[in-house]
């Protein structure tokens, strides 16, 4: 694993047998090396359990933890999370903890910095976002291993736009020389076209349309052109897409309403 973590350029580094403390002597995450100088020394031959210092190596980790110690079910929220904010890909790298939580893998943009955020999105959510360090697999925990439920170091993908504009959000949670990556600097189309990519599922979809239909509208896109962004935002950002017969009766719904709107000014 070390070698593979070279070969991605990811930095890593030893921690004890069955734990996550570093070795004695060393200084833990700050030891990491993201070459193949220090493989054999620290694993060849050794029980030690191996973490990767996410920090340098430009990624976050979502930690989903299913209760153990907390009590808390971080899977549930993260249902929640899926419905009020976003997805998370599931072709990114996933692998499971010793006690069932899960980690999916994001590479971060260069030259943004962000902190750990401890029950993130809600109070006591049991979902994490992790920036510093993390245990990872072939590591094991009371006996227990993690373990790699799919993807690998070469399939992480860039971190969700809807969760980088959520960090961005937090205080004191991102900060990089681009000032647009603000929340406070977001222009009324960057916002928009981040609503669009969040997309929309079951239960949501009708709604979604309307509104990202209305909004296309507003600033001034022609008719034709909307209906046409439509039906590309409903093929790629509709889980399951809608029939064109309801994203027709939308369509002209809106449509309608807008002309309806203008003729009463």
């Amino acid at each position: 694993m070390a070698l593979k973590l070279a070969k991605n350029k990811v930095y890593y580094y030893p921690t004890i047998s069955n734990g996550k403390g570093g070795l004695k002597g060393s200084h833990g995450m700050k030891d990491a090396v993201n070459d193949e100088s220090m493989a054999k020394k620290w694993f060849w031959g050794t029980n030690n359990n191996i973490a990767i210092n996410l920090k340098k190596s430009k990624l976050i980790v979502v930690d989903v933890d299913l209760g153990h110690a907390s009590g808390v079910n971080g899977k549930n929220n993260l249902v929640r999370v899926f419905k009020e904010y976003g997805k998370l890909p599931n072709d990114t790298l996933i692998e499971k903890t010793p006690h069932g939580g899960i980690h999916y893998f994001f590479k971060l943009p260069k030259r943004i910095r962000v902190k750990n955020i401890i029950s993130a999105f809600y109070d006591k959510s049991g979902i994490d976002l992790m920036t510093t360090n993390i245990l990872i697999y072939p590591s094991s925990i009371d006996g227990n291993g993690y373990q790699q439920v799919s993807g690998s170091y070469d399939d992480i993908k860039p971190i969700p736009s809807w969760l980088l504009e959520y960090l961005s959000k937090q205080s004191n949670s991102v900060r990089g020389s681009n000032n647009i990556i603000n929340g406070n600097y977001k222009k009324y189309t960057g916002k928009l076209l981040d609503s669009i990519v969040r997309g929309a599922g079951k239960g949501s979809r009708n709604d979604f349309i309307t509104r990202i239909a209305g909004s296309l509208l507003a600033v001034g896109t022609d008719a034709q052109n909307v209906y046409e962004l439509l039906i590309v935002i409903n093929q790629h950002f509709v889980t399951p897409s809608l029939s064109t017969k309801e994203l027709d009766n939308i369509y002209y719904s809106i449509v309608t309403r807008e002309l309806n709107r203008l003729k009463v000014k």
